[in-house]
């Protein structure tokens, strides 16, 4: 079972890209990594260890 799931909203904990929140959009199953849009044109591919569920009650 995946940690996260497609629709997902999470933070990123790697050292790049470190903050900012994003959607999980697909999970490569060959490799383990998830993509996760950040806006509009950017998204990068990361491990379930380099990101945490957003807690939108938390960022206030």
């Amino acid at each position: 079972m995946s940690e996260f799931a497609i629709g997902d909203t999470v933070q990123i904990t790697a050292q790049i890209m470190k903050g900012n929140v994003g959607t999980v959009v697909h999970l490569d199953e060959k490799t383990g990594k998830y993509l996760v849009r950040i806006g509009g044109a950017t998204q990068n591919y990361f491990t379930a260890q380099e990101l945490k569920k957003f807690d939108a009650t938390k960022s206030q």
